[in-house]
């Protein structure tokens, strides 16, 4: 596997001098689709989905779809049914809507009132209660032009709903809907990436660094708030008098990352991961670059198609 020096998308590095939210840096990437065939797409025709829910799931992916941007740019062209395109989502949807007893519910009644009917005695009663249950089953396929399949998923989805005496019993179109957007949700990140500024938290462990490192390590951390610029060049500082302390790399290799240096970052991160000591934070961030380098791979793919 070939590992590209920086993230393919250099607008990111902008971000690096955004201000942290708390002990953290700010991490912007694109994160990859689920599926590579898909990601590689420019154009994708939405046919009418079939089945008694068809319709609305179809107008959920297709919005979800003609939604995506990167770097603001819109990922797919979203066109109409027989219109020329790269690809044709089809799919089916339906669902089915049952009741069943749930456990009851208990409340304080009142069961006396005087003249004015005021209450001036409760009660303890239990109250029946009911839920309601849909059951959402959808099938979706996207089709090349040439016939091949690009993508297929089959989905199965339940959504529980639970109500009590004198209280409205659960909107059936409702919770369908709500399925049905949720999927959609789900079907946007399998067929598209996604681009997004997150917020990781650095290491402040200090156990194993001298008393001096220690202070200055948890000053770095401090900064964090209000100088990212200033943090790093506090951590870097330290590396050469501990060079395998796994905060401190760690916290390099975050620096890194948040600069969209990824090669450097995914270094780091071994070299964590390598001391054996508190890898969890190292691990996640080689699976955050990694997938990065996935979505840098899903974008060059594109571009050559």
């Amino acid at each position: 596997m070939t590992f590209p020096a920086k993230t393919a998308v250099g607008g990111f590095a902008l971000l690096w001098c955004a201000a942290a939210s708390g002990e953290t840096l700010p991490v912007a990437g694109i994160y990859p689709a689920g599926n590579d065939e898909a990601a590689a797409l420019r154009s994708i025709a939405v046919e009418r989905f079939g089945g008694v829910d068809g319709p609305q799931l179809g107008i959920a992916v297709a919005d979800r779809l003609r939604a995506v941007a990167i770097d603001g740019q819109p990922y797919f062209r979203i066109v109409p049914e027989g219109s020329p395109a790269d690809a044709v989502l089809q799919g089916t949807a339906s669902s089915e809507s049952r009741r069943r007893d749930a456990s009851p519910r208990e409340e304080n009644v009142c069961v006396e009132r005087d003249e004015d009917r005021d209450c001036i005695r409760r009660e303890k009663r239990k109250i029946r209660c009911w839920e309601q249950v849909v059951d959402f089953d959808a099938t979706v396929r996207l089709v090349r032009r040439n016939g091949a399949l690009a993508y297929a998923a089959n989905h199965e989805g339940q959504l529980p709903r639970r109500w009590c005496e004198g209280d409205d019993r659960p909107s059936r179109e409702r919770m369908v809907r709500e399925l049905a957007e949720s999927y959609a949700d789900h079907l946007r990140n399998a067929l598209a990436p996604v681009q997004r500024l997150d917020q990781i938290r650095v290491m402040e462990d200090r156990d194993g660094l001298s008393r001096d490192d220690g202070r200055a390590f948890r000053e770095a951390v401090q900064l964090t708030k209000r100088d990212v610029e200033a943090a790093c060049a506090a951590w870097a500082e330290l590396e050469p008098r501990n060079a395998s302390h796994p905060s401190v790399l760690f916290n390099l290799g975050l620096c890194e990352e948040s600069r969209g240096r990824l090669r450097e970052a995914y270094d780091f991160y071994q070299r964590v991961i390598a001391g054996g000591r508190e890898a969890n934070y190292a691990r996640l961030g080689v699976e955050r670059i990694e997938q990065r380098w996935r979505a840098n791979a899903q974008l060059e793919s594109r571009r050559g198609g």
